[in-house]
């Protein structure tokens, strides 16, 4: 079982494209595993550096402002992105910038989504329990190159854009039941004589 004309042609560009577009410290086995922030495809290389800058941003974040928690930077991340998506259906084309009352939006349509009616119960867990915590933590990852910024933007857009219990819990509140509505030609009950006849 040799590999066919096409695939050789395919591994011996490979071949040549690692070499020449790879730092040259970069050992086999490090390529392979991963461990210079490389990882190893059919088609290529790919630089991991995104991923392994923000592993490390969170790393120093945490440890200097333990508020938050590390899953709450991941999931905070993955709603930015949920939100460029959701403006870029909306707009049309690619979102270079979510202003903070348009990024609290996405995360509260992102965490109904992800958590449903448990999502206080997380961020809570998390020490999220307002707007201005997302907003602290989204100046965090600022402070630490993840995010960028405008000059615009600022603590203020996170305040109070809207309180907790009525974006995460009021959507799974019952409904309040409507009187029932007696047939037509039924007398109404008499509250008086309906609570004597118990007895």
């Amino acid at each position: 079982m040799g590999l066919k004309k096409e695939e050789r042609i395919s591994s011996q560009r490979f071949k040549r494209w690692a070499i020449f577009k790879l730092p040259r410290q970069v050992t086999a086995p490090q390529l392979l595993t991963g461990g210079c922030g490389f990882i190893l495809t059919r088609a290529g290389c790919a630089l991991l550096m995104q991923k392994i800058g923000f592993a490390e941003a969170l790393d120093s974040i945490v440890a200097s402002d333990p508020r938050y928690a590390r899953d709450a930077y991941v999931f905070l991340r993955d709603a930015l992105d949920f939100t460029t998506k959701q403006q870029k259906k909306i707009k049309g084309t690619t979102v270079r910038h979510v202003a903070g009352p348009e990024l609290l939006e996405g995360v509260r349509q992102y965490a109904l989504k992800e958590f449903g009616p448990m999502v206080i119960t997380v961020f809570s867990f998390w020490g999220i329990n307002r707007c201005e915590d997302i907003g602290h933590m989204v100046f965090n990852l600022i402070g630490a190159g993840i995010f960028g910024k405008t000059d615009e933007d600022s603590m203020e857009d996170f305040k109070s854009v809207y309180n907790f219990e009525d974006a995460f819990v009021k959507p799974f509140a019952p409904a309040k039941p409507m009187p029932a509505k007696l047939p037509p030609g039924l007398p109404e009950p008499n509250p008086a004589t309906s609570n004597n006849s118990k007895g």
